[in-house]
């Protein structure tokens, strides 16, 4: 199964180090990522770029998404995301999205699960064994 796996981190070597998982754990996905929430969020509102980033109609998408980003929280996207996935039916279909954060607080933990659409919340930094657990958890 193909898999899309977006991230949505502003720190450089976290979005490094989990492609390298990524790709290493998940023999078919297509990989995109994005340094702030309102990159991401104009990625997923143009067609264009959601089909280069995502593919169309999108396969499953992962989407491993930071709370603590400048310009945008983690929360401020998943409010924005909210609105988008109300309007695009093949969003709503497709997208998993998991927070992603080094933060263990659990007011955070909380408020991520207050939207539906958040399926899982990880805590950095992301291993292998953890990238698979999630596959197996949301994808079999």
């Amino acid at each position: 199964m193909t898999i899309s796996v977006v991230l949505v981190d502003d720190d450089e070597i976290d979005r490094y180090i989990t492609r390298r998982i990524v790709q290493a754990g998940v023999e078919d996905s297509r990989f995109a990522e994005y340094e702030a929430g309102d990159a991401f969020l104009e990625a997923i509102a143009d067609p264009v770029t959601r089909e280069r980033d995502i593919g169309v109609p999108p396969p499953p998408v992962l989407i491993l998404l930071d709370i603590n980003m400048p310009r945008m929280t983690g929360f401020d996207v998943l409010e924005s995301m909210k609105e988008h996935l109300e309007r695009d039916e093949s969003l709503r279909t497709g997208f998993k999205v998991m927070m992603f954060s080094s933060s263990e607080n659990a007011k955070d933990r909380e408020t991520a699960f207050s939207y539906d659409f958040v399926k899982d919340y990880i805590v950095k930094p992301l291993t292998k064994q953890k990238l698979q657990a999630l596959v197996k958890r949301h994808y079999s």
